[in-house]
């Protein structure tokens, strides 16, 4: 992805082959082991920009549906900034650890019937102040040198989507809005939840959840995760309801989304699509008028 070496040629592949593809507009560097990815979007003025963490999955399913839409409505969807934000390592159980820290707000011991996951927890939890510290006097400062952005939203999906809802809460100066898919709410016995969220007129949040992560366990996708006390623990629709209930009531322009059969694996192609359009689009003249 992103220009990097595929290593040797391999059958089927032409003796040159030294690079996949690369995202055209697209600039990337890494600070640290923080690898940052930035799909530059073709405007003359300020535009906005989303800064999407767990960007080795969801940067390019993001960039690709906002530059194609606003394409093909003619700026219905304006031009946007998608910065895709994500620890680079090369197992992926090594970068599991990694979020268990950086996207969580507060030091917690996972109980049952989440303690097997401690296994997981390697690198300690409730670093999200100090992840949200290198974004904002590292990241936001470089990606700002290489955009004029008007306002900035932040992105997240599951633990991610977690930090995203914190960060989003705890800094209005920073993120405007909010898009939150599947947030893991349920961090810390749900505190986020009972945490007071300051008025946030002008703000624009999208929270989804889906379908199935509740509910009949034989229609769980994939089986593995079919566990009926982590399901029931961890409440995905019903605190991703509750959560946006509360941006509602803060003043923020609020859609919450349960995605009919779609499940925690599944929704974040459709979340990014309906969570961009609420946050960003706009009606544009008639063609012709």
């Amino acid at each position: 992805m992103l220009g990097r070496p595929v290593g040797p040629p391999g059958v089927g592949y032409p003796a040159d082959v030294q690079e996949s593809f690369v995202v055209p507009d697209t600039v990337t560097w890494v600070d640290g082991d923080v690898r940052v990815a930035v799909a530059v979007p073709r405007s003359s003025g300020p535009v906005p920009a989303v800064l999407v963490l767990d960007g080795q999955s969801m940067f390019l399913t993001a960039t690709e549906f906002a530059r194609t839409t606003s394409l093909v409505t003619l700026g219905a969807l304006p031009p946007i900034a998608i910065v895709g934000v994500w620890r680079e390592r090369s197992r992926h159980l090594d970068y599991v650890s990694t979020r268990f820290r950086d996207f969580t707000p507060y030091e917690w011991i996972l109980p049952e019937p989440f303690a097997k996951d401690n296994a997981l927890v390697r690198d300690g939890t409730g670093g999200a102040e100090a992840f949200l510290d290198l974004i904002e006097t590292s990241v936001v400062p470089t990606v700002r040198s290489h955009i004029d952005v008007a306002e900035m939203a932040v992105a997240g999906w599951s633990l991610s989507g977690l930090f995203a809802s914190w960060a989003w809460s705890q800094r209005p100066d920073l993120f405007a809005h909010l898009l939150a898919i599947s947030p893991s709410l349920w961090w810390c016995d749900g505190r986020l939840l009972d945490e007071e969220l300051s008025p946030r007129p002008g703000a624009r949040a999208f929270v989804s959840a889906g379908e199935r992560e509740e509910g009949d366990m034989s229609l769980v996708w994939p089986q593995i995760f079919a566990h009926p006390a982590q399901r029931d623990a961890a409440g995905m629709v019903r605190h991703a309801v509750s959560f946006g209930t509360k941006c509602a009531d803060a003043g923020a322009v609020t859609e919450t989304v349960v995605f009919a059969d779609e499940h925690h694996v599944t929704l974040v192609p459709a979340s990014l699509s309906r969570g961009l359009r609420h946050l960003f689009a706009v009606e544009p003249e008639r063609v012709g008028a």
